[in-house]
């Protein structure tokens, strides 16, 4: 999801365009393909009752309620909402993780998203802003996968669901935390569950930039639980003849990125964006098989253009169409490689995902 699942980049767009440009990130959750001989330390626990989900609601509960009893209030109504919601139809040529997992690279991908925010605090102090998020994301596929439920006998255009949730803080006027966990529930080639927890700290730097800000960010993504790479496939399936070797475990990444933008005003607020970033991992995160872990995994460009539907009624939300790609490049051998076993069925190098889509904020 949401450029990571974490919810800054879907806040940050939501006040950088007042509402009428779309304000998600390109980037949603991802999985990958894992052979079902691979042992997992959770094999498909329900979420629900998972201490993991439970601790990372709490977390994200108490940094909300602390926030609010601890940062004094507005007093003065302002008129806007503290509840609002998001919705984003997807459309792709592939389904491409941020992590680099091509999962489907045929037929069309479609992945909606549904986002509850609730507003804890705004005002003008060192910490001006605090809001909960919540919400579920989907992907689905026209060419039909073995589904998990059935062992691998039937096939399935569902491929996975991921619940959200996280807290959003505003602070210093420029910057803002976002701490959004996420879990991988896949519907496909009995995949395990994983379990994640992303940290972001993103910056508008739009007061000394203009119309020509960067808004760089930083995400620490880690696996709490499980894998969320194919990682552990090559190790297990030994196409070199390796032998018998340590499975490599939950670990963890950087990414460094930037979300430049242009509006052309007269052009009926048309939105331009040219995001890229890098991605750094832990010498685990994609595990070693086929050679020594890179210090950067992934080089990710894109283009995304953005335009309100300005002739929707009001009080239907604020609509907007999007179109763009993003090219992703694979610098890590062991990411390279291990594209063998998921969609390519080879080892692959670059790959390039268009996709379109309509989303809603009201």
């Amino acid at each position: 999801m949401p450029q990571n699942s974490g919810v800054a980049g879907i806040l940050a767009g939501v006040a950088r365009d007042s509402l009428s440009g779309n304000p998600l990130d390109d980037h949603r959750p991802g999985f990958t393909t894992m052979p079902t001989s691979i042992p997992s330390s959770s094999p498909a626990p329900s979420w629900i009752d998972s201490p993991i989900i439970r601790r990372a609601g709490w977390i994200a509960l108490s940094m909300g309620v602390a926030i609010a009893a601890t940062t004094p209030r507005l007093h003065a109504a302002d008129g806007e909402s503290r509840v609002n919601a998001l919705l984003n139809f997807e459309f792709s040529t592939h389904y491409l993780t941020p992590r680099g997992m091509i999962v489907q690279d045929s037929g069309l991908v479609f992945q909606p998203l549904v986002l509850g925010f609730f507003n804890l605090y705004r005002g003008e102090g060192f910490v001006n802003n605090a809001t909960l998020v919540g919400g579920v994301w989907n992907c689905f596929g026209t060419d039909r996968i073995p589904s998990s439920d059935s062992n691998g006998q039937d096939r399935t255009s569902w491929y996975e669901i991921d619940p959200i949730a996280g807290v959003s803080i505003g602070f210093a006027k420029h910057l803002t935390l976002d701490v959004t966990y996420t879990s991988f529930n896949m519907q496909i080639l009995n995949i395990p569950f994983s379990h994640h927890l992303e940290t972001k700290l993103a910056l508008d730097d739009s007061g000394w930039l203009g119309k020509w800000a960067l808004h760089p960010y930083l995400i620490f993504w880690s696996e709490l639980e499980g894998k969320a790479t194919a990682a552990q496939v090559p190790y297990v399936v030994d196409p070199l003849g390796k032998g018998p070797q340590p499975l490599p475990g939950s670990s963890w990444y950087f990414d460094i990125g930037i979300a430049p933008s242009y509006t052309f005003e007269k052009l009926g607020g048309l939105k331009v964006e040219a995001p890229a970033r890098i991605l750094l991992p832990d010498s685990e995160f994609y595990g070693e098989y086929y050679d020594e872990s890179s210090t950067i995994a992934l080089y990710e460009v894109g283009l995304k253009a953005t335009i309100p539907m300005a002739f929707m009624p009001k009080g239907y939300g604020n609509w907007s169409f999007h179109a763009g790609f993003k090219y992703q490049h694979f610098a890590d051998e062991n990411l390279a490689s291990m594209q063998a076993f998921n969609a390519p069925a080879e080892r692959t190098d670059d790959v390039v995902a268009f996709f379109c889509g309509l989303s809603t904020f009201f």
